[in-house]
Formats: C-alpha cells, sequence, structure tokens
C-alpha cells in the first residue's frame, strides 16, 4: 500500500515538474514576445495548439500582433505617399507646432526660401524666415482658428503664405499649423505685362483715333470745300487708319504666335529666294531714302525653316532697319558659324540705340524714340514678333546696337 501511494505520490510530482516546464517554457516564449513587441517587433507569432487557459492569451496577443503590423503597413503606405506628395508639390510646406516651432518642411520650402532643412528643426518658423509679418499672420491665423492669407516681397521675389491651423486629434486644443509658401512672382509679373499691355493699346488706339475725328470733323465743318485742305486732311486720315489696321495686324499675329495658333512646318528653304523676295519689297524705299540695299548670302549655307514665317521675319527687320537709317544703308548677311547652322544678321548704318536700352528690345511696344517711331508709322511691335517667331523655331535671337553708328540683329539657326 504504501508502495502505491509513493508511486502515485512520485507520478504526481512528476507531471506537476512536467507542467511547470511547460508553464515555464510558454511564459518565457510569451515574456520574450511581449518585449520584442514592446520594442516594435511585430512580425513575430506565437504558435499554439489549443485556444483555451493561458494559450487563448498567447492566441489573443498573436493576433494582436498581426493586426498592429498590418496597421504599420497600411501606416507607413501613407507615410511614403505623403513623403512623394511634398518631395512633388511646388508650394513651400512647413508644419509647425503649438509653440510655433519647426517640425518639417518639403524640399519646395527649401528652394523658394533658400534654407536648409537641417538647420531648421526645432527652431521658431517666424525667426528662422526673414519675412516681415510672418509672425503676425501665424498669430492671426492662431487667434483666429481660421485660415489666413497674405502676399509678402521677399529677395525680389512675391511670395503668398497661408497659415492654416490644426487641432490634435481627438481634441479641440491647437497643436499647430500648416503654413504654405508659394511663388507668386510669375503671377504678378502677368498681371504687371497685362496692364501695361491694355494701356500700351488704348494709347496706341487713342492716337490715331483722336486724330481722324478731328481731321473729320474739321471736314464737316466746311474745310472740305478747300480742295487743297481736303487733299491733306484726307491723307492724314488715310495715314492714321492705315497705323490702326497694321497695329491691329500686328496684335492678332503676336496673339497667335504667342499661344501657338500658327502651324510650323519646317522643310528646306532656298535662302537666295526668299531673302531675295524680301529685299525687293524695300528697293524702292530705300531708294528714296538714298540708302543702299544689299544682300550678302553664303551659297553652302542650307537651312529648314518654315518659309512664311522666315520671311516675316526678314520683313519686319529690314522694315525697323530702313526706316530708322538715313545715311549709308542696310546689308543682310547670311554665313555658317561652329556652333550654329548659320546665321543670318541684318546690319544697318542707322540712328542706333543705346546700350541701356538694348536688353528692352523685343518689348511688345518698346520704343527708344516713341515720337520718331509713330512719324514712320511703327507700332512697337515688329521685334516683339519677330522675337517670337525666331524662338518658335528653336532659333536665338542677339542684337548688337551703338547709339548713332547703327544696329546688327543676328538670328543664329540651328
Amino acid at each position: 500500500m504504501t508502495r502505491i501511494v509513493l508511486a502515485i505520490l512520485c507520478l504526481s510530482l512528476l507531471y506537476f515538474a512536467f507542467r511547470t516546464i511547460v508553464f515555464l517554457r510558454r511564459f518565457s516564449e510569451l515574456d520574450g514576445f511581449v518585449d520584442e513587441l514592446v520594442k516594435g517587433g511585430l512580425s513575430r507569432r506565437l504558435y499554439l495548439k489549443g485556444k483555451r487557459g493561458f494559450s487563448r492569451i498567447m492566441y489573443n496577443l498573436s493576433v494582436l500582433a498581426a493586426n498592429l503590423e498590418e496597421k504599420e503597413l497600411e501606416n507607413q503606405g501613407l507615410k511614403d505617399r505623403l513623403s512623394v506628395l511634398l518631395r512633388n508639390i511646388p508650394d513651400g510646406i512647413a508644419l509647425i507646432d503649438s509653440k510655433d516651432r519647426i517640425k518639417t518642411v518639403n524640399p519646395a520650402f527649401e528652394g523658394i526660401l533658400f534654407l536648409k532643412a537641417a538647420n531648421l528643426a526645432g527652431k521658431g518658423l517666424a525667426e528662422s524666415v526673414n519675412v516681415m509679418g510672418l509672425g503676425s499672420l501665424i498669430n492671426s491665423a492662431r487667434q483666429g482658428n481660421a485660415q489666413v492669407k497674405e502676399t509678402f516681397s521677399f529677395n525680389s521675389k512675391f511670395i503668398e503664405i497661408t497659415a492654416t491651423p490644426f487641432s490634435s486629434a481627438g481634441r479641440k486644443q491647437y497643436a499647430g499649423q500648416v503654413v504654405v509658401f508659394r511663388d507668386v512672382t510669375a503671377d504678378r509679373r502677368i498681371d504687371e505685362i497685362r496692364k501695361d499691355f491694355v494701356a500700351n493699346v488704348s494709347h496706341e488706339l487713342k492716337t490715331p483715333v483722336t486724330a481722324i475725328r478731328g481731321y473729320v470733323d474739321t471736314l464737316l465743318d466746311g474745310a472740305m470745300e478747300d480742295r487743297q485742305d481736303l487733299s491733306r486732311f484726307l491723307n492724314v486720315i488715310g495715314f492714321q487708319a492705315g497705323r490702326m489696321e497694321q497695329l491691329i495686324k500686328d496684335l492678332i499675329e503676336l496673339s497667335k504666335i504667342e499661344f501657338g495658333a500658327m502651324a510650323i512646318e519646317k522643310k528646306p528653304v532656298n535662302l537666295q529666294e526668299v531673302v531675295g523676295r524680301a529685299v525687293s519689297l524695300f528697293e524702292e524705299k530705300a531708294a528714296a531714302k538714298g540708302i543702299y540695299l544689299k544682300k550678302d548670302i553664303s551659297e553652302e549655307c542650307s537651312i529648314e525653316a518654315d518659309p512664311g514665317m522666315l520671311a516675316q521675319i526678314l520683313t519686319n527687320l529690314l522694315d525697323n532697319a530702313v526706316k530708322y537709317t538715313d545715311t549709308g544703308g542696310v546689308v543682310i548677311r547670311v554665313r555658317e558659324t561652329d556652333d550654329w547652322r548659320c546665321t543670318l544678321s541684318v546690319q544697318d548704318t542707322g540712328i542706333g540705340v543705346p546700350k541701356k536700352y538694348i536688353p528692352r528690345l523685343g518689348e511688345r511696344f518698346f520704343r527708344v524714340d516713341p515720337s520718331r517711331s509713330r512719324e514712320l508709322g511703327g507700332t512697337g511691335l515688329g521685334l516683339a514678333i519677330v522675337k517670337h517667331l525666331v524662338l518658335a523655331q528653336g532659333w536665338k535671337m542677339h542684337i548688337d546696337s551703338d547709339f548713332g553708328k547703327g544696329t546688327t540683329v543676328r538670328i543664329y539657326i540651328n
């Protein structure tokens, strides 16, 4: 009997020891699993045979780890997409906390404001960005809890800054702001060009319209009874009407070029023929002024160009050259060059242009001598048309001028 009791006791002790070893092993496995989970390791799993008791706890922890890993992958995907979005947004973006300290910025922010992200973390945005009024903008957004937008001048640029406050998740407590920096310099420049364009067109049309109206009123008041006055007044009216017509034609032409409405069809052209036709249009005018008009075309030059555009370029350049040359003459040359296929130049011995005005040649309505240009019937659009036609064909234009001695316009043809 005693032996049986001892045997049962031994077996019980062995079973208890086995269960204890299994429990300790599982507990150690669970402890290692939880420790790795705390450190962020979500890929590990507990492999169990049962789902009851202690095994159920371990099973649920494995399910929890799997769910956390799935959520982590989703969050990482969102972060990656957000990172790509921030890297490719052209506007500068700065995220600041509740104390206006910079948390993160995107690459465009560095480019627009010429600042390095590595030198900004933890610093105040208004202190780091030298834009007067930025601090007030951020304070206004925070106090009003609403988006605030304003445009500032910065390093010869115009920067539109938008500050948008946000609250912490699940709370209504102010947590920081998203501040967006947009470079609107080009937009401002376009607005200025548009205003200048409208003002210039209005002025250019007002002058001939006023002249025509004045002469018509004079004729109606009885001046047409005098045949000599009638002829003179009608010639002036015809001249002013011609100016208006040419201005409107030039504006339509320039608009077509700028908006890409003109189809470009490049093909081999005979330079001798194209230049010859252009020169023939101005031979009579040059002879009337007592100036020469020559052409010097290299036989070795062969180019591809849109014939209509090339003819228009030559016509406008020759018109300007003959118009502003009173002595000497005009020479049109075509030569081969090392870097370009050919160089086409129109050189005159006319009034020339002061050095300070050369960069402005090619602007719409720009004239060095407005009164003389209007007297000669110029619209101020000829060189602007030439510049856009040259660029449209992938060429390059350069102007040299010596005031009182003449001007040379070179077109580099590839």
